[in-house]
């Protein structure tokens, strides 16, 4: 629309019509109109000495107005545009009747009132940029409107516990339902991220322009925090809160959500959609902040998968602002799952772009407030991947290069899905010094897989052992626009396919399994083992250990385990159960195995380890999650005794309202200079 000439000169003609009230006089060198995604709208005005020379004479025509629609407009907060506004010369006769023109305000002749003038045409200007803001605003919501009607069919993927909730504004008091807390239990906070998609979100569009559907994506949803309060006194609460990014606030003033884009089934319908967002919001899709939640050096940092991290007032889960790791972190995309090293806590950083280098990797000090940046490290890969996960040992990082490649040039060109497997890629590991560079990097290359989350690594003598959750298929695939959502779903979660495990067949049949995987990596002899340590039997997801032993040798992956019929039924994972692994095990026939089943019709959230405070042994703790009864639309959170998995829970917590199902979580200890 800005590039055409035609257009351009349209815009100009619409506004020249009331040019009138776009016409100042003022002694300015420079004005400078920016905007961040219509949240910040200034007019600074640079008043420097000339303004004391009547001689200069400055005028902002309509011009002005027309190149701000011409501005990106960008949620950026680095979005700017200066306007130089160029001064020439004029008699006194001519800037008389300029002045007499522009809302009878000439330039005034006493140096005391230029301050008072000066502020009175810094208000002109912002009424005038807020009006034209308005009008465009309009005029795109309009347009929208009339473009994509709501449809009576509900988005089957945003229904039951997926379906939204609102926040409860601020901290509840909640009881227990059953048992007790345990006397040692950590005084802190259990909290969780994940979607909670708003405006409609649960209704699908008809898109006329097109002869097709628009299909909101859970995924797209704007991300929430569950937290729960457990208080030195015995008390427990309860809060939610959105994360408010900078997408989030322009939607909440324009009272509008951008239009889907992960699961749009028509490819010219995802293009426009996106073209829509660029001209209405600033960018193609809203950034998102829904996938983790962790605290280092005081600070706690909510996560995303492709977008910006962002601060968070553990208090009242108030969004304190985008995190930057103090400056040293300036790139567009943050990490889902950074690692925290468990003896000198820093904190290794990961987040790609769409342009070389496509992955950098930071490591943070935990001393300062984690404002000191000890190495940083460009993985110089030749192509854009999704890594969403990374691992640590004690003195090296672990990064993943498999085939989920990003395909920006196909979303944006095709409308296809930005994740693509390349059936023909292979798989490699590479293993790097936490002190080291790209050119340190050793890789490993490994049997053709797709990995979902690490699970732990740790040296073993010459060796790097590494455990991770591998599929053959994701579920950020795009679903081929030939097949039903469910019936691909359900092809790919068959148990009788399970072991189809090739993912060079371009098939979905049994590809949706996930199963915890062994690699040991000889550093001196650059050979490969690898084993498969849950086999195929039940699919995992979510893996979490006890943090403490984030690196080092260990025993037990805690993980929730899909409820095959009733994934197969929603057409998404549904965990039915939680299950704790001892890796240890050699013999892969008599690996101990438990399960967490105890309750009919429940559905797990993400098994979180808490450790007893004290303890010297890896399971000495309690596991904490939420839950919900798909019986009786009834959530509740949980504590499990680590040592005695398989029982009841030691305590049921009631909360005020259902908690959706989501991604990730944490708990915050307490501390004595307590964050909480």
């Amino acid at each position: 629309m800005h590039k055409g000439k035609g257009k351009r000169n349209e815009l100009l003609k619409f506004l020249s019509l009331s040019s009138s009230r776009f016409l100042y006089s003022a002694p300015l060198i420079n004005l400078r109109l920016r905007t961040e995604g219509f949240q910040k709208i200034e007019a600074e005005f640079c008043i420097q000495k000339s303004m004391l020379y009547p001689r200069f004479n400055f005028r902002l025509h309509s011009m002005a107005a027309a190149a701000l629609l011409s501005i990106p407009l960008s949620t950026s907060t680095k979005a700017s545009r200066a306007l130089v506004v160029s001064g020439w010369n004029q008699s006194s006769t001519q800037k008389s009747k300029l002045a007499k023109s522009t809302n009878n305000s000439p330039v005034p002749k006493s140096y005391s009132n230029v301050h008072r003038w000066a502020q009175k045409q810094e208000e002109n200007v912002k009424l005038l940029v807020r009006q034209v803001v308005n009008e465009y605003q309009r005029a795109m919501n309009t347009l929208i409107d009339h473009l994509y009607i709501p449809s009576d069919e509900t988005v089957p993927f945003i229904q039951g516990n997926f379906a939204p909730v609102a926040e409860i504004g601020e901290k509840v008091r909640i009881e227990l339902v059953e048992g007790e807390i345990p006397k040692d239990f950590p005084p802190g906070c259990y909290v969780r991220n994940g979607p909670n998609p708003r405006f409609g979100a649960n209704q699908n569009l008809d898109s006329p322009l097109f002869g097709g559907k628009t299909l909101y994506s859970w995924f797209e949803g704007e991300g929430m925090l569950h937290a729960t309060y457990f208080e030195e006194d015995g008390s427990i609460w309860y809060n939610n809160r959105y994360v408010e990014t900078e997408s989030f606030k322009l939607e909440t003033k324009l009272g509008r959500t951008y239009l889907p884009t992960m699961d749009e089934r028509s490819s010219p319908g995802a293009r426009f959609n996106r073209l829509l967002n660029v001209v209405r919001f600033g960018h193609p899709q809203r950034d998102l902040c829904s996938t983790s939640i962790f605290e280092h050096a005081g600070h706690v940092i909510a996560t995303a998968e492709g977008g910006r991290a962002f601060e968070i007032d553990i208090s009242d889960l108030s969004t304190k602002g985008e995190y930057t790791c103090y400056g040293h972190w300036n790139r567009r995309f943050f990490g889902p799952h950074p690692k925290i090293h468990p003896e000198t806590k820093q904190l290794v950083v990961y987040g790609f772009d769409i342009k070389k280098p496509y992955y950098i990797l930071s490591v943070i000090s935990d001393e300062f407030q984690g404002k000191k940046l000890l190495n940083k490290i460009d993985l110089d890969l030749d192509k854009l991947i999704l890594m969403h996960d990374i691992g640590i040992t004690e003195r090296y990082i672990i990064v993943y290069d498999f085939p989920m490649v990003m395909d920006i040039p196909s979303m944006l060109l095709k409308g296809e899905s930005i994740v693509t497997l390349d059936l023909q890629a292979e798989s490699r590991i590479g293993v790097i010094p936490l002190t080291g560079n790209n050119r340190s990097v050793k890789w490993f290359n490994v049997d053709t897989t797709c990995l979902t989350h690490h699970a732990n690594s740790y040296e073993d003598g010459d060796e790097i052992v590494v455990h991770g959750l591998v599929t053959c298929n994701l579920q950020l695939v795009a679903v081929p626009r030939d097949i039903d959502h469910l019936e691909w779903y359900s092809r790919g979660m068959t148990l009788e396919h399970q072991n189809n495990y090739k993912v060079k067949i371009a098939n979905i049949d049994g590809k949706l399994f996930e199963h915890l995987h062994e690699w040991r990596l000889n550093l001196k002899t650059g050979e490969v083992t690898e084993r498969n340590i849950s086999q195929y039997k039940f699919p995992l997801e979510v893996p979490r250990i006890n943090e403490n032993f984030t690196g080092k040798k260990y025993k037990y992956v805690y993980a929730a385990s899909e409820d095959i019929e009733a994934s197969k039924a929603k057409g998404f994972p549904m965990y039915g159960k939680l299950v704790k692994i001892d890796v240890s095990q050699k013999n892969e026939d008599s690996k101990l195995v438990q399960f967490h089943d105890v309750a009919d019709n429940t559905i797990y959230s993400e098994p979180v380890f808490v450790a007893r405070p004290g303890s010297t042994e890896e399971d000495d703790g309690w596991i904490v999650t939420y839950v919900h009864n798909e019986a009786t639309n009834i959530s509740e959170m949980i504590i499990i005794d680590a040592q005695n998995f398989d029982e009841e829970p030691l305590a049921r917590i009631s909360l005020p309202q259902r908690v959706p199902y989501g991604f990730h979580g944490t708990y915050i200890k307490k501390k004595k200079k307590s964050i909480l």
